[in-house]
């Protein structure tokens, strides 16, 4: 596939993604009653507020990469994008990073009030797990839905994203080492890049040789995505981002480019981007190390 076939099917299937997210939310309105109307629409204004959707085509990517068809992995992608958009509203909060806008939107605590958020938040992890799950239904998939619910249900937990967010607000005002920060980083970014990656393997019936290799290549894509995320929080443009910049550095935070300085820090997230893309060069679709070229080379 060339470059621009590859870019192609990255907004198609993008849009197929958005598409299925609509529908689906679309249906829980249907079937809810009136005073549950708002929580539907909070949900909806944070998932369906555009992004990159970088998960859940990673997820696709990696079961293209095992011959595995779109179609029959395409709800643990949904499921993937779910819970990066519930992330997302809770690392807003107040009580958390405190962010005023997302996407170019007020987040969704400034639109819908706190509590509304906190439960659009819990809501979208519980219909991600629902989505997931419902792949049960296919006979030959209730063993591979077993192990891409383990992937993202640790993921997500204490060991992956929570308790990376918790030790990210531990981290506030304090000086970590680099080695403290990159394991900071990969639970709190790169394990839910790895279950990206992981559940779309899963789903496409992966040994466990091979789910370990796209996970260590999610745990590498991740960190790099962060330290990208970091610079750009430092040097990026707001308009191009749709947040403010200049926040870590308010809220006292330690990062890779506070650490390292911008350049090294650059230097490192390439060198991470190489190592992924050295390992996701033993499976031959295209698409996969498209998408991770895409985590370091990047304005948004």
């Amino acid at each position: 596939m060339t470059f621009s076939d590859l870019n192609a099917w990255r907004k198609a299937a993008r849009d197929r993604v958005d598409a299925k997210l609509a529908d689906l939310l679309s249906q829980q309105a249907k079937e809810q009653p009136p005073d549950v109307v708002g929580l539907i629409k909070a949900m909806s204004h944070s998932l369906l507020s555009g992004g990159k959707r970088l998960r859940p085509l990673l997820t696709l990517a990696a079961a293209d990469s095992l011959g595995q068809k779109e179609a029959s992995v395409l709800p643990g992608a949904l499921a993937i994008e779910m819970v990066h958009a519930y992330s997302l509203i809770h690392d807003d909060l107040p009580a958390l990073d405190n962010d005023d806008f997302r996407r170019g939107l007020p987040t969704c605590h400034k639109a819908f009030g706190e509590a509304t958020a906190i439960l659009a938040g819990d809501a979208l992890q519980s219909l991600a797990f629902e989505t997931l799950a419902s792949l049960v239904t296919k006979p030959k998939f209730a063993t591979r839905v077993g192990t891409a619910v383990y992937i993202l249900a640790r993921a997500i937990g204490p060991l992956g994203m929570a308790g990376g967010q918790a030790e990210d607000l531990a981290f506030e005002k304090k000086t970590p080492t680099l080695e403290e920060s990159q394991a900071m980083e990969r639970r709190k970014t790169g394990e839910l890049m790895a279950a990206a990656l992981g559940v779309g393997a899963a789903l496409a019936g992966a040994d466990a040789k091979t789910l370990k290799i796209f996970r260590e290549i999610g745990l590498l894509a991740g960190e790099a995505f962060q330290i990208t995320d970091d610079l750009l929080n430092q040097i990026g443009d707001p308009r191009l981002l749709g947040k403010a910049i200049g926040t870590d550095a308010q809220r006292g935070k330690i990062t890779a480019p506070t650490l390292l300085g911008q350049e090294k820090a650059k230097a490192k997230a390439c060198d991470l981007l190489t190592k992924a893309l050295k390992l996701a060069a033993a499976f031959s679709s295209p698409k996969l190390p498209f998408l991770l070229r895409s985590v370091v080379d990047r304005t948004n």
